[in-house]
């Protein structure tokens, strides 16, 4: 039922223009933001930790320009079908030429995205542009029916998914023979998780990037994105050098070095770009308890 009311409220959005569809559900998430206490709440509190120094007029004009990356968000996603070579040039871009882009991805590997800019489209400039397969760590949808609509609407523009419930062979291999394993990286991973500080606060962080290239070596990226002032997604893309595994350094440890490094990454983009970063996100929601394991940043 539930599955069915959704696909009955984006049905209109669905059938229009890009631009029309973007203004009816920036005036949706602008209606949900003044209704919602607990919308505005969480942005809120997101925002205040990651800008203690700003003063309350600030944020707050930072949250009305986050909603309009919200619903660009949405409206993004159901773009995916008709996303054509026309469309793709109209709105997608790169801070250094598609060609460049390309170059460094086609060599496969493990890539590190986070919920800066849109993590939906990323994956379109990708297909795009590159040679190399395309696979996407994702969780998989409690309701089935949920679960087969996404994955369609992704598979629409070649993106494939490996869920987090398969085995790590899979991935495994797929690095080997020269795909590219993406990993929306910054998940909050619970309370029982290695905690690193972002943005002011800890944040409970998967290690799953961090094992796969500790275990495979393969080629290292980073991937963000932002909408330039015409609303284009333009993306960036910058070589990870991985930490040195010196012989019998632990695993753990060098673990942590490589999350330390891609979390303070993340962080300096988002600063660099904080309207386009998921404020809405439950990414601090775990604690650190008395045993936890924090990483601080390094001086």
């Amino acid at each position: 039922m539930e599955y069915l009311l959704v696909r009955l409220v984006f049905a209109l959005p669905t059938l229009m223009s890009f631009r029309a569809r973007n203004r009816l559900l920036l005036a949706i998430m602008r209606f949900v933001y003044r209704m919602s206490a607990e919308v505005r709440d969480r942005i809120g509190n997101n925002l205040a930790h990651a800008f203690p120094d700003r003063d309350d007029n600030w944020r707050r004009q930072l949250a009305y320009e986050n909603l309009e990356y919200l619903a660009r968000m949405m409206a993004e996603f159901l773009q995916y079908p008709r996303v054509d070579a026309h469309f793709f040039k109209q709105w997608f871009g790169f801070e250094k030429g598609p060609a460049a882009f390309a170059d460094q991805l086609n060599q496969g590997g493990i890539l590190i995205l986070g919920h800066l800019g849109s993590w939906e489209w990323k994956g379109i400039a990708i297909t795009h542009t590159c040679k190399a397969p395309l696979y996407v760590f994702a969780k998989r949808q409690s309701n089935p029916w949920a679960n087969a609509y996404v994955a369609r609407m992704r598979s629409s523009q070649n993106i494939k998914l490996i869920y987090t419930d398969e085995s790590p062979r899979k991935a495994m291999k797929l690095i080997k023979e020269g795909a590219l394993v993406a990993f929306i990286a910054d998940q909050d991973a619970g309370p029982g998780a290695t905690f690193y500080d972002f943005c002011n606060r800890p944040a409970a962080t998967y290690h799953g990037p961090a094992m796969f290239a500790r275990l495979t070596g393969a080629p290292l990226h980073f991937v963000w994105s932002h909408h330039d002032e015409h609303g284009r997604l333009i993306l960036g893309h910058r070589p990870f050098d991985a930490p040195a595994q010196q012989k019998g350094r632990d695993g753990a440890d060098w673990e942590r070095e490589f999350t330390r490094a891609w979390v303070d990454l993340l962080e300096e983009k988002v600063y660099q770009y904080p309207a386009d970063y998921y404020w809405l996100h439950n990414r601090w929601i775990a604690r650190p308890g008395p045993d936890s394991i924090v990483v601080p940043k390094k001086n």
